[in-house]
């Protein structure tokens, strides 16, 4: 199979929906915010706000 580059999808921006566990979490009193780390299904562990993330309930 032959492949193609689609320079015309570059510098677009999305969003990706994925399920992950927070395996860490810090908060920041002083300027208010939360910080997580999460696992996503493959492994990956990476700090994100908790701000930009949706819980389930």
């Amino acid at each position: 199979m032959d492949a193609m580059k689609r320079t015309d999808l570059i510098g677009i921006e999305g969003a990706i929906t994925k399920n992950f566990t927070i395996v860490d979490a810090v908060e920041y009193p002083s300027v208010g915010t939360v910080d997580v780390r999460v696992a996503d299904s493959t492994g990956e562990e990476y700090w994100v706000s908790l701000e930009d993330i949706e819980l389930e309930k």
